[in-house]
């Protein structure tokens, strides 16, 4: 049997994690797995979106049909998805799904910037014992300057 897995991107553990319910976390998980989670062998791309009915979101969850549908709206409202019909116009409420044949459901996500090693300022080190020229203030508090030089100290 050959093995397969779904990347999850991490952004879903680390920021939407604690502040989705269980029933949203679900459909999400559907959704990644629909898309990512499907490999084309021939061109190696993955799905940028997917044909997912109703019915499958109830199957593969184990959710009623009212509860797939709140959480679906749920996820458009956090940004999180989007649902589209054939040539790719949003379907942004139940109202404007109803009765298509081709509803395409994709995960969005949103990164949040975070300050990268390259932007951060580095500070020199302040709290060393010893320093090759000098003694630091920290550790001989008020019998040397810092910049002060002196002799090594044996340890």
């Amino acid at each position: 049997m050959k093995t397969s897995f779904t990347q999850i991107p991490n952004i879903v553990f680390d920021q939407y994690l604690p502040s989705l319910k269980e029933s949203e976390l679900k459909i999400l998980l559907i959704i990644i797995r629909q898309t990512y989670g499907w490999l084309n062998p021939r061109t190696g791309y993955r799905k940028r979106r997917d044909r997912i009915t109703l019915s499958q979101f109830v199957q593969k969850t184990g959710l009623s049909r009212r509860i797939v549908s709140n959480a679906l709206q749920s996820l458009i409202q956090k940004n999180l998805i989007s649902i589209t019909d054939y040539q790719g116009n949003p379907l942004l409420n139940s109202d404007s799904r109803k009765g298509k044949s081709y509803i395409f459901f994709a995960f969005k996500p949103v990164q949040i910037p975070t300050p990268t090693s390259a932007k951060s300022v580095h500070e020199p080190v302040q709290n060393c014992a010893y320093n090759k020229r000098n003694i630091n203030k920290t550790k001989y508090r008020g019998v040397v300057r810092v910049g002060e030089v002196l002799e090594q100290p044996k340890w």
